[in-house]
C-alpha cells in the first residue's frame, strides 16, 4: 500500500491480511502511522517484518526518511523477527539501523561491495559544454544501454536536448514529468524501445536492467552511498561495464547548497529561534511578519525557508501557515536565484508558527551536519584520489578491496610501468 492507493484499495489489503487471503503485504512506511492501521496488524497472525531500503532509518545515512525510523515503535506492537535489508550501508548505518529497531541477537550477513566487471572512472570538464561534449563522444561509442545521471531537471534537459541534435534516442526522466510519462520512459528503455535515459536520481526504483554498459555522471552526488547505488545499475548481466563522472570546479557546490538547507548551522537555526521565541514567547503560537523576520536574522525568505523547515522536522517549532514547506526538497535548489524583499513579489502574509519551550539536542544537530559535510568530503576524495577508486569506495563501505580489475587511477599507472 503507497500514497497512490485509494481508499478501498488499502482497506481490501488490509482485510485479506487479516483474512489469510494474502500472505505478503507491501507497506509503505508512511502508511504504519495511519490511525488503525497497526492495531489491525496486532489482530493477525505476522510472522516476520522486512525492511526494505533500511538505510532510510539512520540519520547517518542518505535518505534518510523519519517515517523509517519510527519503525522501531512497531517493535513493541508486534510479535514477530524483525529482518533489515539496504544494498549500501557504512558501518555506522548498519549500526543505527540495529538499534533503532531494537534487534536483539542480530545475526547479520554482509556482501562484498566489489563489483570486478564494474571500471570506474573520472574525468575532468570544468565547464558545461565541455562535459556535453564528453557526453556526446562516449554515447555516440557505446553500442549498449546507457543511463545518464544529472543533479536537476534543467541539466537533465539540456543533455536530452543536446544528444537529440546529434540523432541519439533519448528520453529524459525527472519527477516534473507526470507519472504516466515517466512510467512510459522506464518501460521503454527497459523494453529496449530507448537506449539511453537522462535522469536525475528520482530513475532508480525498479530499474533493473541487466544490459546497462554505460552509467554517466553529469556531476558526482552528494553521498556515495548514492554514487554506488546510481553506478551499480551498470553490468549487471556480469559483463564489463564503464561507471563514469564528469568532475567540475564548482560541482560540489550544488550539493553543499543542499546541505545547507537541509542540515542548517546550528547557528543559524538557534538565530530564528531565539527571534521567534522573543516575539511571540516560548511555549506559545502567533504570527510574525515575515519582512520584520527577514531584517531581524538578516535572511531573505528564501533563506528562512529551510532554515524554518529545519526547526520544525526538530520539534523545536511548529508551522501552522501552508507557505512554507514541510521538507526541504532538493528541487528547491533551482531557485537559488529567488529573492524575497520588500516590494517584489506577492505578500505571503504573517508566519504562523507554535514555538515549543524546549529546543532540540543542538549537538546532535550539529553532528548530522557534520556527518553530511563529511559525506560530501568522502565524495571528493573518490574523485581526485590518485589511488585506486575500487579501493576508495570499498573502503568507504568498510570492505576490503582484493586488487583492482577497472579503475582509470591504476589503469594509468599500468600503461607508465609498460
Amino acid at each position: 500500500m503507497t500514497s497512490g492507493s485509494s481508499a478501498a484499495q488499502r482497506r481490501k489489503a488490509v482485510r485479506d491480511a487479516l483474512s489469510g487471503r494474502i500472505k505478503i503485504l507491501f507497506v509503505a512506511p508512511e502508511h504504519l502511522e495511519t490511525a488503525g492501521f497497526v492495531e489491525a496488524l496486532r489482530s493477525t497472525c505476522v510472522s516476520l517484518v522486512a525492511v526494505d531500503e533500511a538505510h532510510g532509518i539512520s540519520e547517518w545515512g542518505h535518505e534518510f526518511r523519519p517515517s523509517y525510523r519510527r519503525l522501531g515503535a512497531l517493535r513493541n506492537e508486534i510479535s514477530a523477527p524483525f529482518m533489515a535489508l539496504t544494498a549500501t550501508t557504512t558501518p555506522r548505518v548498519r549500526k543505527d539501523i540495529v538499534d533503532v529497531l531494537s534487534l536483539q541477537h542480530v545475526i547479520r550477513v554482509v556482501g562484498s561491495f566489489d563489483r570486478p566487471n564494474l571500471r570506474w572512472h573520472v574525468k575532468r570538464a570544468d565547464s558545461h559544454a565541455t562535459k556535453l561534449e564528453s557526453i556526446r563522444n562516449m554515447v555516440a561509442s557505446e553500442r549498449g544501454a546507457v543511463v545518464i545521471y544529472g543533479g536537476t531537471r534543467r541539466v537533465v534537459e539540456a543533455i536530452r536536448s543536446d544528444l537529440a541534435r546529434l540523432g541519439v534516442s533519448t528520453a529524459a526522466y525527472h519527477a516534473g514529468l507526470d507519472p504516466e510519462s515517466r512510467s512510459r520512459v522506464q518501460e521503454n528503455f527497459l523494453g529496449g524501445k530507448i537506449r539511453t535515459v537522462v535522469a536525475t536520481n528520482a530513475f532508480g526504483m525498479g530499474v533493473d536492467k541487466s544490459d546497462v554498459r554505460l552509467v554517466l555522471h553529469y556531476q558526482l552526488p552528494g553521498t556515495l552511498e548514492s554514487y554506488d547505488q546510481e553506478a551499480g545499475r551498470a553490468g549487471r548481466d556480469g559483463k564489463p561495464a564503464d561507471c563514469v563522472s564528469l568532475l567540475g570546479k564548482r560541482d560540489q557546490h550544488l550539493y553543499k547548497t543542499f546541505i545547507d538547507r537541509s542540515r542548517p548551522p546550528p547557528r543559524e537555526l538557534k538565530r530564528v529561534v531565539r527571534t521567534l521565541r522573543r516575539v511571540i514567547g516560548a511555549g506559545e503560537r502567533g504570527t510574525v511578519d515575515w519582512a520584520y523576520l527577514a531584517k531581524v536574522t538578516r535572511r531573505t525568505r528564501d533563506e528562512l525557508e529551510p532554515l524554518l523547515s529545519s526547526l520544525q522536522r526538530l520539534g523545536a517549532i511548529r508551522i501552522y501557515s501552508a507557505s512554507v514547506s514541510e521538507g526541504s526538497d532538493p528541487a528547491l535548489l533551482g531557485r537559488t536565484n529567488d529573492r524575497y524583499s520588500d516590494g517584489e513579489g506577492a505578500d505571503p502574509g504573517p508566519l504562523d508558527v507554535g514555538v515549543r519551550s524546549l529546543g532540540p539536542d543542538w549537538s546532535t544537530v550539529a553532528q548530522l551536519r557534520s556527518a553530511a559535510l563529511d559525506g560530501l568530503r568522502a565524495v571528493h576524495n573518490y574523485a581526485v584520489t590518485r589511488r585506486c577508486r575500487r579501493a576508495v569506495l570499498l573502503r568507504y563501505f568498510g570492505d576490503e578491496p582484493d586488487g583492482c580489475r577497472g579503475c582509470d587511477v591504476c589503469a594509468a599507472g599500468q600503461r607508465r610501468l609498460r
